[in-house]
């Protein structure tokens, strides 16, 4: 069905944030948005089929090919299907890092989605945009992921309950919950993300299952009920983090030194290799805990660097 001529429009400009998946013991289903970084995307109605320019960090080992590159993916899902002709220019200027567990691609991928459909007037609802989102990530990590892309378009704490149908929902998140996250500088070349599920167990052991399920309902509950303390009790994974862990070095010391400066409790963000360490904003100081993460990457050989953010808001048109 074509949509060609809805536009009112000939350019828009979205920013989209970085995330944070697989929060505690919801591997592919959990995610937050962070306030911080987070990519700016500008789309324009001009000349000749659908070009990708790219500006910002990490550009350089991004393609810039429109099937091979996550915000083009999304882009010719959508006009494909809703037969729009026009061309489009998209310039991604990325601020969220890649390759870092900060949900790089899919901050551009929401920007598209969300940039697509405002420019268009397609009505799209938020299963659908982080449905399309979802595909991009195929580009850069051989499947359509939802998490990531879920909480870049809506924001705040988001869960994919289905993914066929599509079924995402997004809650508020405590409003003094802080989020320090801390990024080692290790290469792992350019399938890290295949290595880091290559890790999980494909079986998984009936009490691990139960406890997990437990700490993934309380998680939900301590985020509806804004009780801080019962978020950082119910972030143990024990199925992924185990494994995954051994891929990061020192990461329990990074792990004991943030309890120690009195974070809730600490995860690997998305495939990693950065860890998020949460805490109360009214009662711990997030540099304190940034540094002490990043003396226990240094202990095990690794440089790092942290940042301090919270919870933030979804894909918006730019001000």
């Amino acid at each position: 069905m074509s949509r060609l001529g809805l536009t009112r429009r000939t350019e828009i400009v979205v920013d989209a944030p970085a995330s944070s998946a697989n929060v505690g013991p919801g591997f592919d289903v959990f995610a937050i948005a962070l306030d911080f970084p987070f990519d700016r995307v500008s789309l324009s109605v001009k000349g000749d089929g659908l070009k990708i320019l790219l500006e910002g960090v990490g550009r350089e080992i991004i393609p810039t090919v429109v099937k091979d590159n996550t915000a083009g993916v999304v882009a010719l899902s959508i006009m494909e299907d809703f037969g729009i002709n026009s061309g489009l220019e998209i310039k991604v200027t990325k601020g969220v890092p890649v390759g870092m567990g900060l949900g790089s691609s899919a901050a551009s991928a929401a920007a598209v989605a969300f940039g697509i459909n405002k420019l268009f007037n397609l009505g799209l609802d938020n299963n659908s945009l982080v449905l399309y989102a979802s595909k991009g990530e195929v580009a850069s990590a051989g499947k359509p992921h939802a998490d990531n892309v879920a909480a870049s378009l809506l924001g705040g704490f988001t869960l994919v309950r289905s993914y066929c149908p599509m079924d995402v929902m997004k809650l508020d998140p405590p409003e003094n919950l802080g989020m320090c996250i801390a990024s080692p500088v290790i290469s792992y070349g350019a399938k890290k993300t295949e290595q880091f599920r290559a890790v999980i167990p494909k079986l998984i052991e009936l009490d691990k299952l139960v406890k997990n399920v437990g700490n993934a309902s309380a998680l939900v509950s301590a985020v509806l009920l804004k009780d801080l303390k019962l978020f950082g009790r119910s972030l143990n994974d024990t199925v992924v983090e185990p494994a995954r862990a051994k891929l990061i070095p020192g990461y329990f010391l990074v792990k004991e030194a943030a309890l120690k400066e009195g974070a809730l409790g600490v995860t690997i963000s998305g495939a990693g290799p950065s860890m998020v360490a949460f805490f109360d904003k009214n009662l711990c100081d997030g540099k304190a805990i940034g540094s002490a993460m990043c003396e226990s990457f240094n202990k095990a050989g690794v440089e790092s660097s942290f940042i301090c953010t919270s919870p933030g808001k979804g894909a918006r048109v730019a001000i």
